[in-house]
């Protein structure tokens, strides 16, 4: 990993029932799942007057929905289970402009990067 990649906290994600993405543009759907955050993950009230995790997961999450977010990281969930996830990000410089791109999401974890 280099200073231009970061990758937040494990999540436990539990799946208890999930729709398969059915094509290449589709992201199917966790129906029914439960995500357990770390304790150093907080909640903090949204200006909509509801409880919402300040955690790169959690704001994945509501954006644009763990599916999505999975997908984009080439790691889909297609089947029920208990599954370790984890925010990662990158930054890389584009020098024909004097700036930087970003990218993030939401993956699955590797077993042996898991604490």
């Amino acid at each position: 990993m280099s200073e231009d990649e970061w990758f937040g906290e494990p999540h436990t994600l539990t799946v208890h029932e999930v729709t398969p993405p059915g094509g290449p543009l589709d992201d199917g759907s966790l129906d029914d799942y439960d995500l357990e955050h770390p304790p150093s993950c907080k909640q903090e009230e949204s200006h909509l007057g509801y409880m919402a995790w300040t955690c790169d997961v959690g704001h994945q999450e509501e954006q644009s929905g763990l599916a999505f977010s999975l997908r984009y990281s080439g790691t889909p969930i297609i089947k029920p289970g208990t599954y370790r996830i984890r925010a990662w990000s990158r930054k890389w410089h584009v020098p024909d402009y004097g700036t930087c791109e970003y990218d993030g999401g939401v993956g699955l974890m590797d077993p042996e990067d898991a604490p």
